[in-house]
């Protein structure tokens, strides 16, 4: 079931119609708002790709009301968007519970990942300007400065968002909306599992040198190794989510 035109304020767009993330805009949205359905919807997604919510936890309408000041008909609308988006099942007589997470369901995303992101870094390296490259370095920064502070970078409260910005940035160029849009719901599936890995991983990983090494790459228009790093980036994070999550590893039920 879309979402209510006739109870959505109309947001800013970019000119593709979304944004960098590949979803409907939702930065115009005010901020005292927050019975807006698209406020109320990207809260929602934001705590399921956390991990707030954990894979099969009950999505109660009482419990989601109290946490989102939302209304009942509004909560619905935006759990019925995450549905059709694959964060939430519903199941009768059950209502709406988070999505669960199994190795297989991570391999899928994470072909599929592959394949849309090469695509994306690409098209965006055939067609960035000077403002999309003052984006990558402008992101880029923000991230290195976490790294740069001494604490382990991946466990700060600001690392999903400047991490999101950062991969946003590098197929910002790439023109078609739709394959945007795809990788943008690819890439916070897959971000619930490395919220996962983030609490197990056992062996020491140089992201800062990773993202560096990215961003050199598109920047110098070089795609082929663009895309090289970007899925060995893409599957090293893979293998420690598989490899160190207990009870994800291949063969094993269902979280």
């Amino acid at each position: 079931m879309p979402l209510s035109k006739a109870r959505l304020k109309k947001p800013q767009v970019l000119a593709a119609g979304l944004d960098a993330r590949g979803f409907v805009s939702i930065t115009s949205a005010p901020r005292g708002d927050v019975d807006s359905s698209f406020d109320v919807l990207r809260q929602i997604r934001d705590d399921i790709v956390s991990g707030v919510f954990e894979p099969n936890d009950r999505l109660k309408f009482e419990d989601l009301r109290d946490r989102y000041r939302a209304s009942i008909g509004t909560l619905r609308e935006a759990l019925l968007h995450l549905l059709s988006e694959g964060f939430v099942r519903s199941e009768s007589n059950r209502g709406f519970t988070v999505a669960p997470v199994s190795a297989a369901d991570l391999m899928d995303i994470t072909e599929l990942r592959v394949q849309f992101e090469k695509q994306a870094l690409e098209d965006s390296i055939s067609h960035g300007d000077d403002q999309w490259e003052a984006e990558i370095v402008t992101s880029l920064h923000l991230l290195m400065k976490l790294i740069s502070d001494g604490a382990s970078p991946t466990k700060s409260l600001d690392w999903p968002g400047r991490h999101r910005r950062f991969h946003a940035a590098l197929v910002g160029a790439c023109r078609s909306p739709w394959l945007l849009h795809f990788r943008g719901t690819l890439f916070d599936q897959a971000e619930r599992y490395r919220s996962l890995g983030r609490m197990y991983r056992r062996s020491p990983r140089d992201v800062g040198a990773e993202h560096q090494a990215l961003a050199d790459a598109v920047l110098a228009r070089n795609a082929k190794l663009a895309c090289d790093l970007g899925e060995k980036h893409i599957r090293s994070t893979v293998d420690n989510v598989i490899h160190n999550v207990p009870g994800l590893k291949p063969g094993r039920k269902r979280l």
